[in-house]
């Protein structure tokens, strides 16, 4: 090690050059947020829009046979640390300024006109309120899983096998009206009934209780209804050209749920979900361990139902049934399948148009630290460790075509929070400052090793 520290001086530079890489690549920034609302140029289609920047074909450049600055130091434990500057590394890329679309109302007209921002789950936008709710519910699925028979298990395997699904139709933005009519105090009450039925005793549908307009079981069924509706428009929205798609995971899990209704009116022998009659917790065990499946429905039973044709078939007693939608419900689903369709066309005019292109650049220098230490019997030199620290840059747009392109007060909005969003130069400066240890650390390490005699 001591011959390796002592050595490091006659290093020629154009040893340590050779080993450098001439360009470094440091990917797409996606659009970055400038400001909420502006008017927008003609050229964007729209009235208003919101302004952002995206940075793309970013590249570092290196000079290929400047002197190199190399200093060494023994750190704590005394490992040799060698300092090799670099100068004049060139920062050169494009940046885009969009604009998106925006809709200035205080009312969301494609879910169900509540004020913007109130988009709750469950009434509530935090998921950790009711974590009692969560603890029951794990405990229940337990229980579920360990039920004698296999009515229990392939209840949570058909859950678990769709389960992207239903965690897209709570968490994707297309079915947001879903997520809206989900999102309200009268599921909150149901749930908070249904843990205390569960953890307390009594009855888990109350039939003379209120939940907002109608009764445990009413929501019940009306949201199994939104649950079909909205995994079908998924579906749709997937591929409009094979809305029936049966391998379409939205339209599987439709199928599974309407299965699932099933199951539970023929096990309870009636004919809607309203009408299932007041079940305890060992009531709903009961059903579930000694009740018989339903015979899987197809996706095209779904559409079928959904478009207003009847259903049916025989249960597993052999007994003829058929399902269709009241006048009632055929409007709750034209109403719902109009609000995400209405949501989708707004979601699309959403993307970002480019409104104007531009050069960036930068001028940038940096240390890259090398350790090395003693490894091996022999005490051969090696790499410990590697890190690259950049000194202060200034980055600049070409702003030049803006003003033509934007407009003189955009234009000068965009440059004013382009000089306020230290978070773009922020995170820049960790991007290149990663991709530089990536790319010389070892380059650089290896090279001062083999040079070693």
């Amino acid at each position: 090690m001591q011959a390796f520290q002592d050595g490091w001086k006659n290093q020629p530079a154009a040893t340590l050059n050779a080993a450098l890489p001439r360009r470094i690549g440091l990917g797409d920034i996606p659009t970055l947020p400038l400001a909420r609302s502006l008017d927008m140029p003609a050229q964007a289609g729209f009235a208003r829009g919101s302004l952002g920047i995206d940075l793309s074909g970013m590249q570092l450049a290196l000079a290929g046979d400047g002197p190199l600055a190399v200093e060494c130091s023994s750190d704590a434990q005394g490992r040799c640390v060698l300092a090799v500057r670099l100068q004049d590394v060139a920062l050169q890329g494009l940046h885009t300024l969009n604009g998106t679309q925006i809709w200035e109302t205080d009312l969301d007209g494609a879910g169900t006109a509540l004020p913007m921002g109130t988009r709750r789950r469950g009434g509530s936008g935090d998921d950790n309120l009711h974590p009692t709710w969560v603890q029951t519910a794990n405990e229940q699925r337990g229980k579920l899983q360990n039920l004698p028979g296999s009515n229990g298990p392939t209840l949570l395997t058909t859950y678990s096998n769709h389960r992207a699904a239903f965690n897209d139709v709570f968490t994707d933005p297309l079915a947001y009206a879903f997520q809206m009519g989900w999102g309200t105090p009268a599921i909150s009450g149901m749930a908070d009934d249904t843990n205390k039925a569960l953890t307390q005793g009594g009855v888990v549908n109350d039939p003379t209780k209120q939940y907002g307009a109608t009764t445990y079981n009413g929501n019940a069924q009306t949201q199994q209804l939104a649950l079909l509706t909205t995994l079908t428009a998924m579906a749709t929205n997937a591929d409009s050209n094979h809305p029936t798609d049966a391998t379409n995971p939205y339209n599987q899990a439709a199928a599974a749920t309407l299965t699932f209704g099933t199951s539970i009116t023929q096990n309870t022998a009636v004919t809607q979900i309203t009408d299932v009659p007041p079940q305890t917790k060992d009531g709903v065990y009961d059903l579930v361990q000694g009740g018989s499946p339903a015979a899987p429905h197809s996706v095209d039973d779904v559409h079928n139902f959904l478009n207003g044709s009847p259903i049916g078939g025989r249960d597993a007693q052999g007994n003829t049934w058929t399902r269709s939608l009241s006048e009632d419900e055929r409007v709750f689903v034209r109403k719902l399948q109009a609000d995400i369709a209405e949501h989708a066309a707004r979601l699309a005019a959403r993307k970002p148009v480019a409104l104007v292109k531009g050069a960036l650049h930068a001028s940038l220098a940096c240390h890259v630290y090398l350790q090395f230490g003693a490894q091996g019997a022999e005490g051969a030199p090696a790499l410990i460790d590697g890190r690259v620290e950049l000194d202060g840059f200034d980055l600049h747009f070409d702003d030049a075509a803006w003003n033509a392109a934007l407009g003189d007060g955009p234009a000068q909005t965009a440059r004013d929070a382009l000089s306020e969003a230290r978070f773009i130069k922020s995170l820049l400066h960790d991007r290149i400052a990663d991709a530089l240890e990536r790319a010389l650390v070892q380059p650089l390490a290896q090279a001062l090793l083999d040079s070693q005699p």
